[in-house]
């Protein structure tokens, strides 16, 4: 008999198109089933589709695709994209949901999502999580204005 394995997170389409770039988001994928299983599910459930494109900013699109910036993958940064993903996912999450939140309200507590998953990685990069939160008190500011 045999037997095959797959990772469950072959039920999400990764659109493989750059050198190197579905394996990193598959990297990015394990990252986050390993470190958080809870927002891991999240994204299983929310998301179908990972694609790219040539903005600046890794983004959604419909209902459930997650679109990271040619930026963001060529970075090759597993944790940075692990990140990336996580915050999509809950925009997605939002939108399933229908949880209509003022933009900057939605970004607030995507950016308070990704970093309460990126602390739980052992040895992530400072960066990360001055930019999350950095983006936090952008968009407090904004909702002050």
């Amino acid at each position: 008999m045999l037997f095959f394995t797959t990772q469950s997170f072959s039920q999400i389409v990764i659109d493989d198109v750059g050198e190197g770039w579905k394996k990193n988001v598959e990297k990015s994928l394990e990252v986050i089933k390993k470190v958080d299983s809870p927002k891991y599910d999240i994204v299983i459930k929310q998301c179908k589709r990972i694609g790219f494109w040539n903005n600046k900013f890794s983004t959604t699109e419909g209902n459930d695709v997650i679109l990271i910036s040619k930026q963001d993958i060529q970075s090759g940064n597993i944790n940075n994209l692990s990140a990336i993903i996580i915050h999509e996912s809950k925009h997605l999450y939002y939108r399933d949901n229908n949880i209509f939140l003022d933009e900057r309200d939605e970004e607030i507590l995507c950016y308070q999502y990704e970093l309460d998953f990126l602390k739980k990685i052992p040895l992530v990069e400072n960066w990360l999580i001055k930019h999350c939160e950095n983006m936090i008190k952008y968009y407090r500011s904004l909702k002050q204005q």
